[in-house]
């Protein structure tokens, strides 16, 4: 997996970074183009999020057996 020099968000980081974006997003002076990578920006978050709790997921089923 690819690393970026930016250092790894937790869960909570991540969702109040998401939040942030959204604010952004909303806000009518945002450019089209703002908003194309403020929506990039935010994939690439969900996407980590969703590694990060499936990962979760599974070690609490395996610690559950």
């Amino acid at each position: 997996m690819k690393k970026d020099n930016k250092k790894e968000l937790n869960i909570e980081e991540s969702f109040k970074t998401l939040d942030k974006i959204i604010d952004q997003m909303d806000d009518e002076k945002c450019s089209i183009e703002k908003g194309l990578k403020l929506y990039e920006d935010g994939v690439k978050i969900i996407n980590e999020l969703s590694k990060k709790i499936d990962k979760i997921d599974k070690d609490l089923k395996v610690l559950n057996e």
